[in-house]
Order: C-alpha cells, then structure tokens, then sequence
C-alpha cells in the first residue's frame, strides 16, 4: 500500500493534504465535504461534494476569506460531517485554515502553538507571513 499524502488534522474526522489528494481523501476517508481553497477557480467536473473556498495567495488583506474557510470547516466538523480541506499543494493556505482550525476548535492557544502542531501533523506546511499576520488580526487573543 502505498503512503498516504494526505494528513488526518483532527483524527478520523478532519484531513488536509493537496489538490491531489481529494478523490483519495473522499474514497479511503469518505470525506462528506471537500474545502478547496486555491484562488484560481477549480474548472474540472468532481464527483463529490467539492465547495470553493478561494484564499489569495501572496495577498494582503485576506482576513475575510481565511475566516469564512475556517468557520466553513468548522461548521461541517460541528455538523458531524468528515471534512478535506487542500490548496494547491497542501502547504500555505491549508497550513493557513489549518491553524485557525485548531485555535477554533481549543486545540492551540496561539498561532505560534497551533503551527507548530499543523507542521507536526503535516511537515510540508509553510505559512507565509501574511497569512501569519491575517490569523493574528483574525484570533487577537491567540
């Protein structure tokens, strides 16, 4: 069997990985709700429930759209659903969501905190410091 690319941030329940990785995700994990995050509009046909959450990369100002992937990913977990949540290539904007996901959920108690157990979970997670900046303004008291 081959290694999985993808990571399970909350056990059985929440998954981040790449844009690769959500036919495997939705098959092995049965994921009810896929979150992609990339900016440029998915255009091909899935055949499960993919909902477009667009984050710019590189982008000032990005408050709005981290928070609505977060309390998106949160909803669904609260909802009972099994969540998959990926950019591109799994690194920025997942590790991004991935942090606010884990402040959301009291996993963390600081950006710094809920990073490092992001990188833990998944080492290929490098959050650019916009982003750092935009889930400090979003979570003031982290």
């Amino acid at each position: 069997m081959s290694e999985k690319n993808y990571q399970a941030l909350v056990n059985d329940r929440i998954f981040i990985g790449g844009a690769d990785d959500a036919k495997e995700v939705v098959e092995n994990e049965k994921a009810d709700v896929v979150f992609d995050l990339r900016a440029e509009a998915p255009t091909e046909k899935t055949d499960y429930n993919r909902i477009h959450s667009p984050i710019v990369d590189d982008a000032e100002g990005q408050e709005e759209s981290i928070k609505y992937a977060i309390d998106s990913v949160l909803t669904a977990y609260e909802e009972g659903k099994t969540v998959f949540f990926h950019c591109a290539g799994g690194s920025n904007r997942t590790g991004t969501v991935a942090i606010g996901t884990l402040l959301g959920l009291g996993e963390a108690s600081s950006v710094e905190e809920a990073e490092e157990k992001a990188k833990f979970i998944r080492p290929k997670i490098n959050v650019k410091l916009e982003m750092k900046e935009a889930l400090k303004r979003i979570y003031p008291e982290a």
